[in-house]
């Protein structure tokens, strides 16, 4: 059967559900069957049929993407996400290495990667939902599969040029704070861009995408900003009681803002 897709059976996992959604979006006229079982041994050598995190193997001229028979190998939906040509694109976003090594490592390992006791905190009941609709019938879901990785490729895209964008924005310290000063009030890559810093960026000053003045917020929960000790300035029309974000009414001079930074900073 051709334009079949052949994943394993029984619990479904992210990596799966992933992949597949991933080849589902860059074939949007391609009708796919989705089958959850174990693939034969001519299922694994016919380059038609896509085998999808089982059948330990990995041979991209037949479309197998396995990556159990290798610890060190990365998971599925990196592996097609690689014969794609999509990887540069995705690894982009903040949850690409996590979710690849979660999948090979274990909550544990990763848990205590990242320095906490537990991750069942960042539990997604809406992930869990979602992928065990696909368990049980994976052929419905596709249309919504398909939407799912192509809206994470177009937003990985936006991202990689909106991290051009931030290389030219102008960059000052106040006090001893990173500030980031951008004539715009769409913010998405900006976390993305100061991670990729050799020294990040403590605080943003962006124009409101609210309103008519700028937005002062604190990027990465940087210690000693508390923008709440703003809330009685007559030129703020908006400070956060956790103290990460202010507003101000009007687009006032910038030398204006950077005293109210000043005010902020412990």
């Amino acid at each position: 059967m051709k334009n079949l897709i052949v994943t394993h059976g029984g619990r479904a996992h992210y990596d799966e559900f992933f992949a597949i959604s991933l080849v589902l979006a860059v074939y949007p006229e391609t009708r796919f069957t989705i089958e959850r079982r174990n693939p034969a041994a001519s299922e694994l050598d016919n380059p038609d049929i896509w085998v999808i995190d089982i059948g330990e193997r990995h041979e991209e001229e037949l479309k197998n993407f396995d990556h159990h028979q290798d610890l060190d190998m990365s998971v599925s939906f990196v592996l097609v996400a690689d014969y794609l040509g999509l990887t540069e694109t995705l690894q982009t976003a903040p949850w690409w290495d996590f979710k690849d090594r979660i999948d090979r490592y274990g909550p544990v390992t990763m848990a205590q990667e990242i320095g906490v006791s537990s991750l069942q905190p960042t539990h997604s009941p809406l992930e869990e939902w979602i992928i065990g609709q696909f368990e049980k019938d994976p052929n419905a879901m596709q249309r919504l599969m398909a939407s799912f990785a192509r809206n994470v490729i177009t937003k990985a895209r936006v991202i990689a040029a909106r991290m051009e964008y931030w290389e030219t924005c102008q960059i000052d310290q106040i006090r001893d704070k990173v500030v980031l000063i951008a004539h715009t009030s769409e913010t998405l890559g900006l976390r993305e861009y100061s991670d990729s810093l050799e020294t990040p960026v403590d605080i943003s000053i962006t124009y409101d995408n609210r309103g008519k003045g700028w937005r002062l917020r604190r990027i990465n929960e940087c210690c000693g900003i508390n923008f709440s000790r703003l809330e009685n300035c007559e030129e703020i029309s908006f400070a956060h009681k956790g103290g990460f974000i202010a507003k101000t009414r009007q687009r006032i001079p910038l030398e204006a803002v950077y005293q109210m930074v000043v005010d902020a900073i412990d």
